[in-house]
């Protein structure tokens, strides 16, 4: 099907674009040298109502605390399409020797929601500048506390679509796997699901030369962690995707003592709602067959977690084209497989029909990935990404 999007209106965007570019760049390095955590993003709130004020976009702020919710042409025709970028900071010590590095002790963008939050105002800057040459609607949301703490389930709680719902939802991640200046897609899972799980194991403390007179909640423990294992490698079929993963134990006062619990927390991530649930229901029978064997008392908590990133087919199909299009066949790249990662953008797609990108943002000068220390990215994602994203919320806005 050919573009909506009409070569006159296509070189606005790229006018606005170069415009914009070395802007966008400054806000990202500010952002990054003021990082903030999930729901404490006050100043980040606070720069990107000042940026559509000026603009003169009407919003909504305080959605969730400080998420943002900006309505571009609110009148006009058409589907309204969301754009989703995420504000928030990890909990990490920068080391990355940037002359813009975070100066909040323990804070840093190490998973480039900086640039993600540049890419959604120029975004809107882009559709709010076409005037005329968009007939349509966007709404582009600024979501707080990505990173595990339920900022999008927050921002839909708190009414973020009471008053208009968009009809389609784009969402986009920066990639360092891939160079910057290209796209990346999969036709199926964007992201895993993740479900986080505590587990209790409860014995009878005793001295560690009399363990006959005790519980072992550390063997108990040993065993089930071990068990655990086996199901990826023994019930999950070995063409589908699943990991589980603990990542914490705790137990134990002194080496010559059996405690009375051990607690271990961990994680699960799958590519299908079948193994997902497959994988919980194998955790907690083997839980329960560890209790038994070692006389323990064993309790599993499932956490509320966060479903599998999909897209729709039709609406990816057009934002990939759309990308070709722009950016040369050899630039958008067909990803072999989805991410074992989880982004609760799945809260939004989960609900509403959607297409989710991932922007080539390799590092030229380090080797880094996402949520390391000395993360940075080619600050050309940016520009890319304003620019693909921006094409496709006006086709697909204008679209039958």
């Amino acid at each position: 099907m050919p573009s909506r999007v009409t070569n006159e209106t296509s070189r606005k965007i790229d006018t606005i674009v170069d415009e914009i570019s070395s802007e966008l760049i400054e806000i990202r390095r500010d952002l990054h040298q003021n990082p903030e955590l999930g729901f404490a993003e006050v100043r980040t709130s606070a720069k990107i109502c000042d940026y559509l004020d000026r603009l003169g976009v009407s919003y909504r702020s305080g959605i969730a605390k400080t998420g943002v919710a900006a309505l571009i042409n609110p009148e006009g025709a058409g589907r309204l399409v969301g754009v989703r970028g995420d504000i928030d900071a990890l909990p990490i010590t920068e080391q990355s020797g940037l002359a813009f590095a975070s100066q909040n002790k323990g804070v840093m963008h190490a998973c480039g929601h900086d640039a993600h939050t540049a890419i959604a105002l120029g975004v809107a800057t882009v559709l709010r500048k076409l005037g005329g040459d968009f007939k349509g609607r966007a709404m582009v949301v600024f979501q707080p506390a990505e990173e595990g703490l339920g900022g999008a389930r927050a921002m839909l709680a708190d009414g973020v679509f009471d008053t208009q719902k968009p009809d389609i939802m784009l969402g986009y991640h920066n990639w360092p796997l891939l160079p910057g200046g290209t796209i990346g897609w999969h036709p199926e899972v964007s992201f895993a699901s993740s479900d986080p799980f505590d587990i209790t194991i409860g014995g009878l403390s005793g001295h560690g030369a009399h363990p006959h007179l005790s519980i072992d909640p550390i063997v108990a423990a040993s065993q089930l962690v071990s068990q655990i294992q086996s199901i990826v490698a023994r019930e999950v079929a070995p063409l589908n995707s699943a990991v589980v993963t603990i990542g914490k134990i705790e137990g134990g006062t002194a080496r010559n003592q059996i405690p009375d619990a051990v607690t271990l927390q961990g994680a699960i991530r799958t590519h299908s709602e079948d193994v997902r649930s497959e994988t919980k229901d194998a955790i907690s029978r083997i839980a329960e067959g560890v209790a038994i064997a070692t006389r323990t008392k064993i309790n599993v908590e499932f956490l509320q977690g966060i479903g599998v990133v999909k897209s729709q087919p039709d609406i990816l199909k057009t934002v990939v084209d759309s990308a070709r299009d722009l950016l040369g066949e050899e630039h958008v790249v067909c990803l072999p497989q989805g991410s074992m990662g989880s982004e609760d953008f799945a809260e939004f797609s989960s609900r509403i029909p959607s297409a989710h990108l991932r922007i080539g943002s390799k590092a030229t000068d380090r080797d880094t990935m996402l949520h390391r220390s000395n993360f940075d990215l080619d600050e050309r994602c940016i520009a890319t990404a304003v620019r693909v994203i921006a094409h496709a919320a006006v086709e697909l806005s204008e679209g039958a």
